[in-house]
């Protein structure tokens, strides 16, 4: 019996004669390929070419199909830009990889196998990629892999935004804000501008801004955007706010109308840190205990809130402070009168503070306190003091620099009928009203050194807050100079310029950290004295005991040192 043996089948290429494993289609690889070509069924976009829609003025991609109105922003060979151009190409996209009759050409599927970016001139209007696909062939179960360029051309077509802007109809809802305040500053409106900035879907939905008199107009696609950016708005500063409709077009057959609304806003004219008449002819209006007195406005938020600025020393909080709700303000909008605005504060010393009650636990917003201030202008020039009673007790000291009015030299306008008009007759009109504290301890003797003009200031944010952490590191630091300034005064008599050599050169050794802490600066100060006394007595001791010429002379050089 023969011994069976595994012989493999082969054939003959029909085109090129090759010796191949034989196949249906009965063609080498080679012949594969150049018959069936991917290239062209890739690139047929149903008899033309491949492109993508994109809006010329905003550069926007359009989304889905040809009548879509939805378009997006995309970065050049971006992963969203590949999945929109791979959605593009028919034989890829339709029927999930299954090639129509259209793009046969005897291929039954077509499987997208790896995609890459094929870098263009940004101008040129073309995107390229490279494809690696794979083809299923229709006469004969037979697979063929290729590496395909693929071609996109950008197709300008303007987005349904882009096209409002060009007609009549470039809008549906505009917001009007304005602040109607008389005299100078609108710092409600630099409020709202700074939240608007801080806020991006905000500044999504607003269509276009315009400037106008006391305010804004913010233009909006929708009635609902407009609406929910006057939630906005009344959420941070207290607004009236009125809705009205115009009517622009109608068509009775499609029963559809073209419709304007607008938004008035109205801003509550009041800021913080000015100085608010509360007229006593004013009733329910949110004024509680301050109706009929003179008020300082502390926050402007949704609601406005006030303080008295010459409480009793035994007054307590709910007697002193009050807050306004916008619904109220509006109903007794002209029993309030803004007296004084910001830009009319006047810088003070503090010279004395006495708390009301000591006792008192330490408040959050206000302690009530006896203050003595002196005018910054006054300060050297004569000794004009002005005493008041304040609520910012916990936060002021002794040689502090504070903003407040000056309610004796100010030039307020007096209603016809005098104050006892708009004041009640137990209101006692105060010579300071004191709003913030500017800087901390040590002022007035930076001031003496001729500091004050030549750097800034440091200020705080908040008129009632806290001080900055790097506030407390120089108050102490002032402090101690000070301090250090009235021991060399009392030590050796000098005057003035030869303490302000002696802090200025005491100031140098600390720096270079000789002097560490207020002690060893006051030991020093001490032991500097006590040396020069005691050399200048010894001095005078040893020229008594020697006579003549040189005795004298010894004792004229020591005298003189």
């Amino acid at each position: 019996m023969s011994a069976l043996t595994n012989t493999s089948v082969t054939m003959l290429c029909c085109l090129c004669g090759t010796v191949i494993t034989p196949n249906a289609a009965a063609q080498c690889n080679d012949c594969l390929a150049s018959s069936f070509d991917l290239t062209a069924i890739l690139n047929n976009n149903r008899g033309g070419d491949l492109f993508v829609c994109r809006c010329k003025r905003c550069l926007r991609y359009q989304l889905g199909h040809a009548n879509s109105r939805r378009y997006e922003t995309m970065e050049p060979e971006s992963g969203e830009l590949m999945a929109l151009c791979l959605k593009s190409i028919p034989a890829i996209a339709e029927n999930h990889g299954k090639v129509n009759d259209a793009l046969n050409a005897g291929v039954s599927s077509v499987e997208l196998i790896d995609s890459s970016w094929v870098w263009t001139e940004p101008h040129s209007k073309r995107i390229k990629l490279r494809l690696t696909v794979k083809a299923r062939l229709s006469a004969a179960d037979i697979s063929i892999q290729q590496r395909v360029m693929v071609t996109f051309r950008e197709k300008n077509k303007q987005c349904p935004d882009c096209d409002r802007e060009f007609t009549n109809r470039t809008w549906d809802a505009i917001v009007q804000v304005r602040e109607r305040r008389d005299g100078d500053g609108m710092g409600n409106i630099g409020r709202l501008e700074l939240a608007i900035s801080k806020s991006k879907e905000v500044r999504r939905r607003i269509v276009n801004i315009e400037l106008s008199k006391n305010g804004f107009d913010f233009y909006f696609l929708s009635v609902s955007a407009a609406s929910s950016f006057t939630q906005f708005l009344s959420r941070i500063l207290p607004t009236r706010i009125k809705h009205t409709q115009k009517l622009v077009s109608a068509d009775s057959h499609s029963n559809t109308a073209n419709i304007k609304h607008t938004y008035s806003c109205d801003i509550v004219p009041l800021e913080k840190n000015d100085l608010v008449i509360c007229d006593k002819k004013g009733s329910g209006g949110g004024m509680g205990a301050l109706k009929g007195r003179l008020c300082l406005c502390t926050k402007v938020s949704s609601n406005v809130r006030i303080i008295s600025t010459a409480p009793s020393r035994s007054a307590k909080g709910e007697d002193i402070t009050s807050e306004i709700p916008q619904e109220a303000y509006w109903r007794n909008e002209k029993y309030f009168q803004v007296l004084l605005s910001a830009k009319r504060l006047t810088e003070f010393y503090v010279i004395d503070v006495d708390l009301c009650d000591p006792s008192e636990e330490e408040a959050d917003d206000f302690k009530l306190a006896d203050v003595l201030v002196q005018r910054a202008t006054d300060y050297g020039v004569n000794s004009e003091f002005l005493s008041c009673v304040t609520h910012l007790g916990h936060l002021l000291e002794v040689g502090d620099m504070v903003l407040g009015y000056d309610l004796q030299t100010s030039n307020v306008v007096e209603p016809s009928g005098g104050w006892g008009e708009v004041f009640v007759n137990s209101f006692d009109m105060p010579d300071v009203v004191l709003v913030k504290k500017e800087m901390s301890g040590g002022a007035s003797e930076k001031l003496e050194e001729g500091e004050g003009e030549g750097e800034a200031t440091p200020k705080e944010e908040e008129g009632e807050g806290g001080e900055k952490k790097g506030k407390r590191k120089k108050k102490s630091r002032r402090a101690k100079k000070k301090e250090l300034n009235d021991a060399v005064k009392e030590q050796n008599g000098r005057g003035y310029r030869g303490a302000k050599t002696q802090t200025s050169f005491e100031d140098k050794l600390s720096r270079m950290g000789f002097l560490d802490d207020e002690k060893e600066r006051k030991q020093w100060a001490a032991a500097d004295a006590e040396e020069e006394d005691e050399d200048f007595l010894k001095s005078v001791v040893e020229a008594e005991n020697i006579l003549g010429s040189e005795s004298i002379e010894a004792f004229d050089e020591a005298a003189d040192e």
